[in-house]
């Protein structure tokens, strides 16, 4: 195993209540079954599937290998809400993603507000930029408009979406970015998170 690369381990107590879950969900469809509502127990029995589903591949644990912060639920790829940084699980281990990585679809997500400087690269690939694509989100909280970096080349590389933050007026939502290339997404939180990043 590499030096960059964490061990990860299931978590019990995570993977145990997925299934609980699940279990719970299939009592509810067999019941519903015997009620003779074929189509309603249908709903929780494919939910219970997804449940036990979760409780084999996302109940995994390990903690960053580049700031120490437990990270949970490790599925696909999966970043640290600390130091930013972004892995993903091969081989039994934890692995922070190589700069040119690139996801088959905007998956690596970064908080983003009115201004925010975008680097010069594709957010699809990480070549240099050649034009934008607009993107807009429009929520209770907020509305953004975003000119996305592209090449010639690709296009759909960033998405926007709204996530739960914890603020100065309790629960609410906050713009967030996803791109394809870990390139362009590497340097959008050097420019936007300089204190926060530890690459």
């Amino acid at each position: 195993m590499s030096a960059d690369a964490m061990p990860i381990r299931r978590s019990a107590p995570r993977m145990l209540g997925w299934i609980a879950a699940g279990v719970a969900l299939f009592g509810c469809a067999w019941f519903l079954f015997l009620c003779q509502r074929y189509v309603a127990a249908s709903i929780p029995a494919l939910v219970g599937i997804a449940a036990i589903a979760v409780a084999c591949c996302n109940s995994y644990t390990t903690d960053c290998p580049v700031c120490g912060t437990r990270l949970t639920g490790l599925a696909g790829v999966t970043g640290c809400p600390e130091c930013l940084t972004w892995g993903q699980v091969a081989d039994g281990a934890y692995r922070a993603l190589a700069p040119d990585f690139q996801a088959a679809f905007p998956v690596l997500a970064l908080p983003l507000c009115e201004g925010d400087a975008m680097p010069p690269l594709c957010c699809a690939c990480g070549a240099p930029a050649t034009r934008t694509e607009p993107l807009r989100i429009i929520r209770l909280e907020f509305a953004l408009d975003v000119d996305a970096p592209h090449c010639e080349h690709h296009s759909g590389g960033a998405d926007l979406d709204a996530a739960p933050f914890s603020g100065e007026k309790g629960k609410t939502s906050r713009p967030v970015i996803k791109v394809k290339s870990y390139r362009f997404y590497r340097a959008l939180a050097k420019a936007n998170f300089p204190n926060v990043v530890r690459w």
